[in-house]
């Protein structure tokens, strides 16, 4: 047939008022988390640490809270950790982004 080969790819953003939380913000926490730091989060990601940094904080602006809580350096260096809250909105939103993809792909194969 000849939709044999199509799929149907989302991305899933929340908006609040303005872009709060979406893919790459998902991401970096995800390797914030792994890593235990935001320098190394973004070299996973090949962007620059100011480029992870104003993501990060645009995020949180937008969103109203912390996301990542930072350990001030000392003789083992620095780093991040989640906040509660930067942990519950990830859990959620991949929660969602999991639940959309599934309800999208049954659609799509509905009418494809």
């Amino acid at each position: 047939m000849k939709y044999d080969d199509m799929e149907v790819k989302i991305s899933i953003r929340i908006f609040k008022g303005e872009k709060a939380f979406g893919p790459g913000i998902a991401e970096l926490l995800e390797n914030i988390d792994r890593d235990g730091s935001l320098h190394k989060a973004a070299k996973s990601m090949n962007i620059a640490y100011s480029k992870a940094w104003k993501i990060l904080k645009e995020s949180e602006k937008a969103l109203g809270f912390e996301l990542v809580l930072g350990k001030r350096g000392g003789v083992s260096g620095g780093g991040s950790l989640l906040s509660d809250e930067g942990r519950e909105i990830l859990l959620k939103y991949r929660e969602f982004e999991k639940r959309v993809k599934y309800e999208t792909e049954k659609i799509f194969n509905d009418i494809f």
